[in-house]
């Protein structure tokens, strides 16, 4: 297990990979973050614990911010806002997006087991706000 790595092993995920941008890598404490490609960490949940990467660590070897994410490959996103570039190239690949509910990372995960995240409403979807 990699050093920012958690164990929790009473939550299962059937093998699927789940992103999660954070503000403080705090676990399944973590704040879901405000934004999504410029959050300060992300969280890769597996179902063999969970990995607090810095955007720097994703970011590393890119040049576009959705190239790293998927690069990442999730099967599922969940988040509180994303921007376009990201949100098509994620969909295009069969990424599921879903709007976050919840103040912190266990909360969210716990409402997507529960089957009560709702798919991230496309209207939401931003342009660029950065250019890249």
């Amino acid at each position: 297990m990699a050093p920012n790595s958690i164990s929790i092993a009473t939550c299962r995920y059937d093998d699927m990979r789940i992103l999660v941008p954070v503000e403080e890598p705090r676990g399944l404490e973590s704040p879901v973050s405000e934004e999504f490609g410029e959050a300060p960490y992300f969280a890769v949940v597996t179902d063999g614990g969970v990995q607090i990467l810095t955007n720097e660590e994703v970011m590393r070897g890119f040049r576009h911010r959705w190239e790293a994410i998927v690069a990442l490959k999730p099967d599922v996103v969940i988040t509180k806002e994303i921007g376009r570039p990201a949100y098509q190239a994620l969909r295009s690949r069969g990424v599921r997006i879903y709007l976050a509910d919840g103040a912190t990372l266990k909360e969210a995960l716990e409402k997507l087991r529960r089957g009560e995240l709702a798919e991230f409403p496309p209207e939401l979807v931003h342009e660029p706000r950065h250019p890249h």
